[in-house]
């Protein structure tokens, strides 16, 4: 199955590089993941190390500017948190989870009782934040950055800060979409989402949070997919960013914003919150919530570890959950709560994703305001409205392999020589099948998900528009996040998009796929586990947040979507959080 007639160790190198690009294209799924296994381990080590060759590819590590005048001019909010925790008790509500829905929480419910935010992260202060890309993972991500789908076939970067998503999020600031929320009052019968209220509140959290499009420079990456959609006559608009109108032009903003110029969590609503006598605990593993059992089961508190050793019960009159998509149903499973609907229906906005190398343009893909343009041109594949959409990320070395898989030797040195010349396009789709959330034998989340025939036609339509928008855009060379497609070189003097070669090798992007650890596939967004609506047997909360078992036991986060969402969840989780609260 292997291939292999002698030890791994007795081959020649050039013998071991042959073994590994025919792995990458096996018929056998484990032989695969085998392929992207070690090549992801050795990119890895190879290209996070700060010490290591990235100066060779022009890379500059930390952010040039992280101690300039720009950081040390500013004051950011300071935050205590509680060490003795023998004798925490009379709280009426805690809030497990610090990120976008429990902050909001944390905000709303601060004046209408003592309040405990519970966060299994730690608080990194700006002077903490050092920008290289380690440490970063090491500080703010699930898993230090490498949590995996249960076959490996998708990397999953989730939060895992004081601050939650909102700490290393790339200050994308939009709100769902009509035909979205539209779904959700039909299919759900959750009229919140359309009724003005919701309106007001999203106006409120725009305001709040500076969210807007002004001062907004576009860099080289962001220009190109504006400029290559607009000579293919494709849409392209601007993304409003959460920077409070100022030119935020941070691309190191996914290892926390240096500058605090983002307007996360930590900047606005903790903050406010802790204006408010709020009190949190870092570091601290909710194990479960404590309910009493019953007839009528009503929540008493939690059961958690502090600082990886202190087991403690704290009491209180309702608990909000809102740990994020992977962590709430996890909570309510080990919980022992029984809905058949909690870690069902999860979404994850799958990413695939395409680069053009520009030979006479200085990209720096790592540099700059991050994701500021979007095409929703193929968002509506099927009619359906679960297509894709076409954006920019921060590419540092890490990412970048993240998102491109090793061919050869050759192919690979030769991609990150051209580092500082790609503009790497993400497609992000609106999955409309989902995976689930189940636990492994110590009571930790698995994530289990495959790509569905239906949201595997999205993403290669996603694909195949992306490739042409950087042709149109004038790229000397493209290539794919799939193994066993060659990058395609563009000949001196010939149309692009009306060249034969073109066609075939779109032919090729079209007939590879997106098979499971043969395509580099992602996720930064996870939602809908513990789906809202008005029918216990479809969803794990009623339209307030509560659960259907556990009276005051709430969630408030990603995890309650309906459905994938389609665009950045940051919004819709802080409106959705701010409604749950009023209506406790």
């Amino acid at each position: 199955m292997l291939g292999i007639n002698k030890p791994f160790h007795e081959l020649t190198q050039k013998q071991r590089e042959s073994v590994f690009i025919k792995w990458s294209t096996s018929q056998y799924s484990s032989v695969r993941r085998i392929y992207k296994s070690f090549t992801m381990l050795i990119c890895a080590t190879f290209w996070l190390n700060p010490y290591g060759f990235n100066p060779v590819i022009g890379y500059p590590g930390a952010d040039p500017e992280a101690y300039s005048k720009r950081f040390t001019s500013r004051n950011f909010p300071e935050y205590k948190f509680i060490d003795d925790v023998s004798e925490i008790e009379g709280f009426d509500t805690i809030i497990v989870g610090s990120g976008a829905g429990g902050s909001v929480a944390a905000a709303r419910l601060a004046r209408m009782g003592k309040v405990l935010v519970l966060e299994k992260g730690h608080h990194y202060k700006q002077s903490e934040l050092s920008t290289e890309q380690q440490d970063g993972y090491d500080k703010l991500y699930e898993y230090a950055g490498g949590l995996l789908s249960e076959d490996s076939g998708m990397y999953i970067l989730a939060g895992s800060n004081f601050g939650g998503g909102t700490t290393i999020g790339w200050s994308a600031s939009m709100e769902p979409q009509y035909f979205v929320r539209e779904e959700w009052e039909k299919k759900f019968g959750l009229s919140y989402f359309l009724d003005d209220e919701y309106g007001n509140t999203m106006k409120y959290i725009k305001a709040r949070l500076g969210a807007n499009t002004n001062n907004i420079t576009h860099n080289q990456s962001n220009q190109t997919l504006i400029d290559g959609c607009k000579k293919l006559g494709l849409h392209a608009e601007t993304i409003p960013q959460n920077s409070a109108s100022i030119p935020h032009q941070c691309g190191w903003c996914s290892f926390g914003c240096k500058y605090g110029e983002k307007q996360s969590a930590v900047m606005t609503w903790l903050n406010e919150a802790k204006s408010n006598n709020v009190k949190f605990i870092q570091d601290c593993y909710v194990q479960k919530v404590l309910f009493e059992k019953g007839t009528n089961q009503k929540v008493t508190g939690v059961e958690a570890i502090v600082g990886g050793f202190k087991h403690v019960k704290i009491h209180a009159k309702r608990v909000i959950v809102a740990g994020g998509a992977i962590n709430t149903p996890a909570l309510l499973l080990r919980s022992e709560l029984k809905n058949k609907n909690i870690g069902k229906n999860l979404h994850v906005h799958p990413i695939a994703a395409v680069y053009g190398v520009f030979p006479d343009k200085e990209i720096k893909p790592y540099s700059g305001t991050i994701m500021s343009a979007i095409s929703n041109a193929i968002e509506n594949v099927d009619g359906d409205y679960y297509g894709a959409k076409i954006v920019v990320g921060s590419h540092h070395p890490g990412f970048m392999f993240a998102n491109f898989p090793w061919k050869s030797k050759l192919q690979h040195k030769q991609l990150m020589l051209e580092y500082n010349h790609i503009v790497p396009l993400m497609v992000i789709t609106r999955d409309r099948d989902g995976g689930k959330i189940s636990l492994d034998a110590n009571g930790k989340p698995k994530l289990e998900y495959k790509i569905s025939q239906h949201d595997s036609k999205s993403i290669i339509a996603g694909l195949v528009t992306a490739i042409k928008i950087l042709a149109a855009a004038g790229a000397s060379k493209i290539g794919t996040c799939q193994a066993g497609v060659e990058d395609f070189i563009v000949e001196h003097g010939v149309n692009t998009l009306t060249d034969p070669k073109f066609h075939l090798f779109l032919n090729k992007v079209k007939k590879v796929g997106i098979p499971a650890n043969q395509a580099c596939v992602g996720s930064i967004e996870q939602m809908s586990t513990c789906r809202m609506g008005d029918d216990p047997s479809k969803s794990a909360v009623n339209p307030v947040g509560e659960t259907w078992e556990v009276k005051d036991l709430y969630v408030a986060d990603s995890s309650i979507f309906p459905t994938a969402i389609g665009v950045p969840s940051m919004m819709t989780t802080m409106n959705i959080a701010h409604y749950i609260s009023k209506c406790i």
